[in-house]
């Protein structure tokens, strides 16, 4: 049974499968971040893994006319996937992942509270939340945190590993990490039908250069 005093994460999205891999990441950390406040939930702990303000996630500038050119590059790239069709790789660069995150309608809410960043082969996530869903324990504090996770998609699977998880700029106890990365972040993704049938049309994810570089798995 839930502990209702901890905060649900945040609910899952629905529709576009790009949304849903893009928040996946976004997911999983808020998930972890969670877990570890969960089983420290006593006022003493919360002041020692919270802060009392939140922190300012970068701001990303993307015009109307750039953003809406992105959000073509995406949709084309999921209406070809669905129908089977020969299309290059979707290309996405943290500026892009970042704009997609702060004005697309499915993940705006997160907009001021999430900063994905892509260096060389990882992702790194920050999230700055409120935690006033655990009542007076959670008054006027925030769950400030961020983790390196690894992304990847094979074989029709969709794996997100975490790497390194801080928490208010501390890193969190190898022997808690040895065990969370053994798991796979986004298993949750396959619940639903549709999304599990959608990843199975992508042939892979790559996260390389800095970019995440998205291929959809060529029908005969």
């Amino acid at each position: 049974m839930s502990d209702p005093t901890i905060p649900a994460p945040p609910p899952k999205r629905r529709g576009c499968l790009f949304y849903g891999c893009l928040t996946c990441v976004v997911l999983a950390l808020v998930t972890v971040l969670l877990a570890v406040l969960g089983v420290r939930a006593v006022k003493n702990k919360i002041n020692a893994y919270t802060d009392a303000q939140p922190v300012q996630m970068p701001m990303v500038e993307m015009s109307d006319t750039e953003f809406t050119s992105l959000k073509q590059r995406v949709t084309s790239f999921g209406e070809a996937m669905e129908q089977g069709k020969p299309v290059e790789p979707l290309i996405l660069t943290e500026r892009d992942i970042n704009a997609l995150l702060a004005k697309s309608p499915n993940t705006k809410e997160l907009a001021d509270k999430v900063y994905v960043s892509v260096n060389g082969g990882q992702v790194k996530g920050q999230v700055s939340i409120p935690l006033s869903g655990l009542g007076w324990l959670g008054k006027g504090r925030y769950l400030n945190g961020e983790a390196t996770f690894e992304v990847s998609l094979e074989n029709g699977v969709l794996i997100v590993t975490a790497q390194e998880v801080k928490v208010k700029g501390k890193l969190l106890p190898e022997s808690f990490m040895k065990r969370l990365r053994q798991e796979n972040l986004a298993k949750d993704a396959y619940k639903d039908p549709k999304n599990a049938e959608a990843i199975r049309k992508l042939d892979s994810i790559h996260v390389e250069d800095s970019r995440a570089v998205i291929t959809a798995r060529e029908t005969k």
